[in-house]
């Protein structure tokens, strides 16, 4: 009876041993997983709402239910360098930057919005333009998740229409579509519709 009693706590004073060790690993991998998730977070940009991007979902939500929302940082796909370098010292200006812009993209003399945004999948990109809030458009390009916008008041532009070079009196404000080091192009307001031209290559 003594060495089944004296057995039975030796198996019970290793379980123990082994369970304080599983412990110990465990806690040790959970602490390694935190590190490393707080070393990846460092390179991402941090998390930053523009100013105007509840307003711009919440008129989307009302027309398109939970279909499309505002583009954000941790949804584009911009290179780090690119980021660090253009827009973050351009939000200090222009806190909507680079999601949202403003201005009277069809010359009615009423404020407009236009905003770079994403679908619920975030798969697919589109610019929607807010006629004065009430009415939405979309402007449709291949690439659009690493795409900036920004205004251009009202003036004349040059760029190429195709083959072509043209010049552009623009009736109301432009948006201006800026991807960093590689191209750019400027929607503007054309009688009843928007029209494009490429400003640079």
């Amino acid at each position: 009876m003594r060495i089944l009693l004296f057995m039975a706590t030796v198996w019970l004073l290793s379980c123990g041993q082994k369970n304080s060790k599983k412990k110990e690993t465990v806690k040790t991998d959970t602490l390694i997983k935190a590190a490393d998730t707080a070393t990846h977070q460092a390179q991402v940009p941090v998390g930053y709402t523009a100013p105007d991007e509840a307003v711009v979902n919440v008129a989307l939500v009302a027309k398109f239910g939970n279909q499309w929302h505002v583009l954000n940082d941790q949804e584009a796909h911009w290179m780090k360098d690119a980021f660090d370098y253009f827009i973050v010292p351009k939000r200090k200006t222009e806190p909507n930057y680079p999601y949202i812009t403003k201005g009277d993209f069809n010359a009615d003399g009423k404020p407009d919005m236009a905003a770079v945004i994403s679908d619920s999948t975030k798969s697919k990109y589109r610019i929607a333009i807010l006629i004065d809030t009430s009415k939405i458009l979309f402007w449709e390009e291949d690439i659009m998740d690493d795409a900036a916008i920004s205004t251009i008041p009202k003036s004349d532009i040059d760029g190429m229409d195709g083959e072509k070079t043209k010049k552009v009196k623009m009736k109301g404000d432009g948006i201006n579509v800026e991807y960093f080091e590689k191209a750019a192009f400027v929607l503007y307001w054309d009688r009843s519709v928007f029209k494009r031209i490429q400003t640079a290559d």
